[in-house]
C-alpha cells in the first residue's frame, strides 16, 4: 500500500508519501503516518538510505528518524513490533538521541515496556507510546491511497481530521 498525503499540521503544509514495505501491515503503515505527523515539526525523514552516514555505526535502519541538524540522530523512531535486538542496539548507538517506539494498543505497549524493563539494558530511556485501541482502529479505517490530514499535532496528542474522520488523541506513555 502506498498513501499519499498532503499534511497541514500546525498551520504548515507538507506532501508526504508513505510507502509500505512488502512485509508491512496496514497497522504499520498507520503508525508510520501518525509517527509523520507527531514529528511534524521536526521533518522526519520517512526513507532512509542505507548509505546514510548517521546509521553507519547502528546496523539498522528506523521506520522514521528525525536529524539533529549535525550529522546524529535526533530521534529514532519504530512502529508496530520491534526486535529485542534492535532496540538494544540502537538504544545504545544513539546516545544523544531519543528512542520512540509506537504501538497499536496500550495492552501492547505494556507487554513491550515489561520486554524492555527485562531485557534491555538501560531500557528506561526507550519511549513507548500507544493508542487507544478503539481510536486506532478508526485510525486506519480512515486512511485510504490519498490521504489528507488537517489540525494541530503537539508531543503525544493528535487534534486533527483525517479524510472526513475527526481525531482528538493523546497516546499513552507506557
Amino acid at each position: 500500500m502506498t498513501v499519499r498525503c498532503d499534511l497541514n499540521v500546525n498551520g504548515k503544509s507538507r506532501r508526504v508519501l508513505v510507502v509500505a514495505k512488502e512485509e508491512e501491515t496496514l497497522d504499520h503503515v498507520a503508525l508510520r503516518l501518525c509517527a509523520a505527523i507527531l514529528f511534524f515539526d521536526a521533518e522526519p525523514a520517512l526513507d532512509v538510505s542505507p548509505s546514510d552516514p548517521m546509521l553507519e555505526d547502528v546496523g539498522f535502519f528506523p521506520d522514521l528518524l528525525v536529524p539533529d541538524g549535525v550529522g546524529g540522530i535526533a530521534v529514532w523512531i519504530e512502529c508496530g513490533n520491534v526486535a529485542e535486538n534492535k532496540m538494544t542496539k540502537v538504544a545504545r548507538r544513539i546516545k544523544q538521541g531519543r528512542l520512540v517506539i509506537l504501538k497499536e494498543s496500550v495492552e501492547g505497549g505494556k507487554r513491550l515496556r515489561e520486554v524492555i524493563k527485562k531485557e534491555v539494558r538501560n531500557g528506561e530511556f526507550i519511549e513507548v507510546w500507544a493508542w487507544p485501541r478503539a481510536e486506532f482502529s478508526k485510525w486506519t479505517a480512515a486512511i485510504k491511497e490519498s490521504t489528507y490530514v488537517y489540525g494541530e499535532a503537539s508531543g503525544q496528542t493528535l487534534n486533527l481530521v483525517l479524510n472526513e474522520a475527526a481525531f482528538d488523541v493523546q497516546l499513552v506513555s507506557c
